[in-house]
């Protein structure tokens, strides 16, 4: 099944800050991944903040990348000790400038850990070998060809 419509494909990050903490107590941000479409509109959000002239318009156009696709957190407590739920428009309220760009980035990126493979690895029914198989073979015959 695409990754996209896999209900459970979510990829998690971790700020850099907070990577020395205890693994079941960093705060974890939870993302979804975006389909081909979604992707366009991320590029031209990219694309508006490379261009952006103004800090606050860059800075909205960061938080509009992460809306996209941020679908949760985990482990977020206020400076007080209690549990932040999850909702987005709280996000800006919560994480540094330097933060949010770290965010987007993976946002960007995309890029599943290696335990989040896993996860929905093992709960997939379909097998990707044939296919995987295919698109090597694919590329290995193009290289022939050129060669």
């Amino acid at each position: 099944m695409p990754l996209v419509l896999e209900p459970k494909a979510k990829f998690e990050v971790v700020l850099d800050c907070d990577l020395k903490k205890p693994k079941e107590e960093q705060p974890t941000f939870i993302f979804k991944y975006l389909s081909s479409r979604k992707w366009k509109e991320m590029a031209r959000l990219s694309d508006a903040f490379d261009k952006d002239d103004s800090g606050e318009k860059a800075i909205d156009t960061v938080f509009k990348a992460i809306g996209m696709s941020l679908a949760g957190w985990r482990n977020m407590t206020g400076q007080d000790g209690s549990e932040i739920a999850f909702d987005l428009k709280m996000l800006d309220d919560i994480v540094t400038p330097a933060e949010a760009l770290e965010l987007m980035q993976a946002a960007v990126s995309q890029l599943p850990t290696v335990e989040d493979k896993k996860k929905f690895d093992s709960q997939s029914t379909s097998s990707t070998a044939r296919s995987a198989r295919r698109a090597k073979d694919r590329k290995i015959a193009r290289t022939n060809r050129q060669s």
